[in-house]
């Protein structure tokens, strides 16, 4: 009897990868450690790093799946809860809800004997062996702490800790702090500033803001627009600055220091309203922090603040504690799994990392073609051993470099751009499609999906 696959997480990569793996005729179950699915979008669960007012900083069209677009009637931008339903009636579509298992905590992946599939250890449960394995387990759960000197004694949180201006601290009348200028961060700061007494917001380096909107139409489909019509990445550059620059102004026309890189050279932080409220006072902007001293923060510029809160926006850590890096192409002192193009592993056809991407709009829809590749991979090791061969051929090549040069921090690390990723991730498919027979439903979807990007 065939083995199944095992997909860990169903959350959005989670469920696209046991979709594409059924639809290609690979018997697969899928693991969640929670109660439903859902996965980060999940709010209230211990899964969910979002908060109350949380909506996508990318717009819908650049967000869905490739085969199964979102409501026509939801705004541009949907929040967590509408997020959440669209995730559980794709599940519903698809027929995906008898083959996941909740409650189901994985605590081992190990190679099977003889090198054939994996054993995959669940809390409570017999190990399991399956052919191969989906990791769909996200990256947004274990929090990156700022590695600052001193103690501070009032209220120390991490943003996936933060759920409203009442939870789990009330804000309403204290100073607050936020450390960190990704989009939580800049959330947060924005959210904040409308309950405490005083907001101070501290960042390393200047950053670039993108409004969700330029002239009436989310600001990813304007560039995507310029991406389609090949524009050189100086023009876009010039092009985007300027429409931010009518739109909500640049950095440094609010205060802030100009950003020591080029704009997308950074992930996008996604926020029209932080300039505004710097401009009326109601943030302070300041530098890194120096040291914590109880209820004080010391600055790198000497300045010292009391503070009744303190709200760490400073990222997550990429953590598979479930699995041996060295199993992914990596090493033991480095969490970050060594994968062609964040996906593969180099050498072995049975196991991935859906989802283990940071791409510069949305992300969905790229699981979803993510998955397709995989999918067609494990067909391939039982139908067509020469487009295994040829995939495996690519896998060897050097990686292409991109146009774009990324801000070396660990925040990066991830980080891909979208538009050329998408497209390398089409070839791929198509490459396969070509090589192997996969049925009818697999090989629409994105066919239909590139005719209507066209």
């Amino acid at each position: 009897m065939q083995r199944k696959w095992c997909v860990i997480g169903a959350g959005p990569s989670g469920l696209t990868a046991l979709k594409n793996l059924l639809q290609a005729g690979i018997p697969a179950e899928c693991l969640e450690r929670e109660d439903d699915i859902g996965g980060n979008w999940y709010y209230g669960s211990a899964a969910s790093s979002v908060f109350d007012s949380t909506r996508l900083i990318s717009s819908k069209s650049l967000t869905e799946y490739t085969d199964f677009p979102m409501p026509r009637d939801w705004p541009a931008y949907p929040d967590h809860r509408q997020c959440l339903t669209y995730l559980r009636r794709y599940a519903a579509h698809f027929g995906l809800r008898d083959a996941i298992r909740t409650h189901a905590t994985v605590e081992q992946i190990e190679p099977a004997a003889g090198g054939s599939g994996w054993i995959v250890n669940v809390a409570g449960r017999a190990p399991t062996h399956y052919a191969g394995v989906v990791i769909a387990n996200g990256h947004n759960r274990a929090p990156r702490w700022p590695d600052i000197p001193g103690t501070f004694t009032g209220p120390f949180l991490h943003a996936c800790q933060y759920k409203s201006p009442m939870l789990p601290v009330p804000l309403a009348g204290k100073r607050v702090l936020v450390i960190g200028a990704g989009n939580s961060g800049c959330d947060i700061t924005v959210e904040a500033s409308h309950h405490a007494a005083f907001t101070a917001h501290s960042t390393r380096r200047g950053y670039f803001f993108v409004p969700r909107f330029i002239l009436g139409r989310p600001a990813d489909l304007r560039n995507e627009r310029l991406l389609k019509m090949q524009a050189p990445l100086w023009l876009r550059r010039l092009i985007s600055l300027r429409a931010i620059d009518r739109a909500i102004g640049l950095p440094w026309k609010h205060g802030l220091p100009r950003p020591d890189h080029r704009l997308w050279e950074t992930h996008p932080i996604i926020n029209e309203d932080l300039g505004h409220r710097i401009d009326s006072g109601a943030i302070q902007p300041c530098g890194d922090v120096a040291r914590f001293d109880g209820e004080h923060v010391v600055f790198v510029d000497g300045r010292r603040e009391p503070f009744d809160v303190v709200i760490c926006a400073t990222g997550y850590q990429t953590v598979l504690p479930f699995i041996d890096c060295r199993h992914l192409g990596g090493n033991a002192a480095d969490a970050v799994p060594q994968l062609f193009l964040n996906l593969l592993h180099p050498t072995r056809d049975d196991i991935s990392v859906v989802g283990l991407i940071q791409p510069d709009s949305g992300q969905w829809g790229l699981t979803d073609l993510q998955s397709r590749l995989v999918a067609a991979l494990a067909a391939a090791t039982q139908r067509a051993p020469h487009a295994a061969a040829w995939l495996y051929a690519q896998r060897q090549r050097p990686a292409r470099g991109g146009a774009i040069r990324y801000v070396d921090s660990p925040r990066h690390r991830l980080e891909v751009e979208h538009f050329a990723y998408r497209k390398e991730l089409e070839r791929l498919i198509r490459g396969m499609m070509k090589r192997v027979a996969l049925p009818t439903t697999f090989q629409t979807a994105l066919r239909d999906r590139e005719k209507g990007r066209r």
